[in-house]
């Protein structure tokens, strides 16, 4: 059986989410701060009339934040609390993986677990990713309280 992922890039590291998940991919547009939000809670933005949380992928993967450049992206993800805004370091392809080509995550993690797998490719590897996981449920249902407060 043969998946699609979307794939992108933070901190030069490959990481791949469901293309079932991905509603759009957007530049960075104005995104308004949230006080009191956590560090990784980028703040909301206005995505067509409705205003969903952003997070920034570096800082909720407890990577170094650095400067928003021309790849820098905003992939916009379906989660069961809606749809919330994530900041990427830049957008590769969309790719096709066989279950085969899929091993398990062979380095234990914490607590979170959002890599769910280890895509094999041709020319490297990419990174699995749950993104309901890795937003956390903290996140997201937090998120719908942030949202509901700036609109």
């Amino acid at each position: 059986m043969i998946d699609q992922y979307l794939t992108f890039t933070v901190d030069k590291q490959n990481y791949g989410v469901q293309i079932s998940a991905i509603r759009e991919i957007n530049r960075i547009s104005e995104i308004t701060k949230v006080p009191e939000a956590p560090a990784y809670v980028a703040g909301v933005m206005n995505l067509r009339g409705k205003v969903i949380p952003v997070v920034t992928l570096r800082l909720r993967m407890k990577l170094a934040e650095t400067d928003v450049t021309k790849e820098t992206c905003t992939i916009v993800v379906e989660t069961k609390a809606g749809q919330v805004g994530v900041i990427v370091d830049s957008v590769s392809s969309v790719i096709n993986l066989d279950k085969k080509d899929v091993d398990e995550t062979p380095v234990p993690q914490g607590d979170e677990n959002y890599i769910i797998g280890v895509g094999k490719l041709e020319n490297g590897m990419v990174l699995l990713v749950d993104i309901e996981k890795c937003l956390g449920s903290e996140l997201i249902f937090g998120g719908e309280a942030i949202a509901a407060e700036a609109a």
